[in-house]
């Protein structure tokens, strides 16, 4: 395909996203949870978007970009982090029917690293997005077939992470189709017709992917906890985790299911 920028929908659409990701880092607002949060999911949209270049870009070209990306979200992790495992932290204590004691609190909270961003931090932040659109990768046709073979790709990539996952129940490979999962939706999203309403395929993938996104939350925190030295309390908490992480997994296989089918998920 001939390299013309301006008449690439996908670079525009990126470019279009790390705008309003970066409009209250340019003005020099407080970098809060609500920002971080949008700056994250604009990293993650912008992988999900290089996917689609898989039949048109060199390999190392997109694994360079992608990895740069990763970073950029890797040092906004900290603070939004702390704020999901504060709320989930405060969903176990009810389900518990008594708090948690301040220190086995303090001892979670503390474990999940709060690192907050500072206004230095900005310019730093603007630069590293202005290098990943430099060197974003083109292509010159806007129809949505010239897209097909990498959506495809992560169909059948998130379709088989999924497969894995209720063959092994491992942590790990839901973790992994997570990140394929919402790969897909975004890369649906971004191609649908905005003048549509929403598939069911995108309205359950939205499902599937704050499932996974649940059941995320719930691992690291049962790490966390699987670090601190064991007691009545903190025992009675691993418990109720791993009863949450069992309701999470079935929820998660049946839109599995939904999505891809019976037959292609041997479930």
């Amino acid at each position: 395909m001939t390299l013309k920028p301006d008449a690439d929908p996908l670079y525009l659409a990126a470019r279009q996203r790390v705008r309003l990701a970066l409009l209250p880092v340019v003005s020099g607002s407080p970098l809060d949870a609500d920002t971080i949060h949008q700056l994250r999911v604009c990293c993650k949209r912008l992988r999900a978007l290089l996917q689609l270049y898989r039949p048109y870009t060199g390999h190392q070209r997109l694994r360079q970009l992608d990895q740069q990306i990763r970073l950029i979200a890797k040092s906004l992790a900290g603070r939004r982090d702390l704020h999901v495992q504060q709320q989930l932290i405060s969903q176990l204590a009810r389900d518990l029917e008594r708090p948690l004691s301040p220190a086995l609190n303090s001892q979670l909270l503390q474990s999940s690293g709060n690192h907050s961003l500072v206004a230095a931090d900005n310019e730093r932040i603007i630069a590293a997005f202005a290098a990943i659109l430099s060197d974003w990768p083109h292509c010159d046709s806007g129809r949505r077939d010239a897209w097909a073979a990498g959506l495809a790709r992560t169909r059948k990539r998130a379709r088989s992470l999924a497969r894995r996952a209720c063959n092994s129940d491992q942590d790990a490979l839901f973790h992994r189709c997570r990140k394929w999962t919402k790969y897909y939706l975004y890369q649906l999203e971004q191609l649908h017709d905005s003048r549509l309403p929403a598939s069911s395929e995108m309205q359950t993938l939205a499902r599937l992917g704050e499932q996974l996104g649940q059941l995320q939350d719930l691992c690291n925190l049962e790490a966390q906890l699987q670090t601190l030295a064991p007691d009545q309390e903190s025992e009675a908490l691993a418990e109720r985790l791993e009863k949450r992480k069992g309701h999470c997994k079935r929820r998660i296989i049946r839109l599995f299911i939904k999505v891809y089918g019976r037959r292609h998920l041997d479930v």
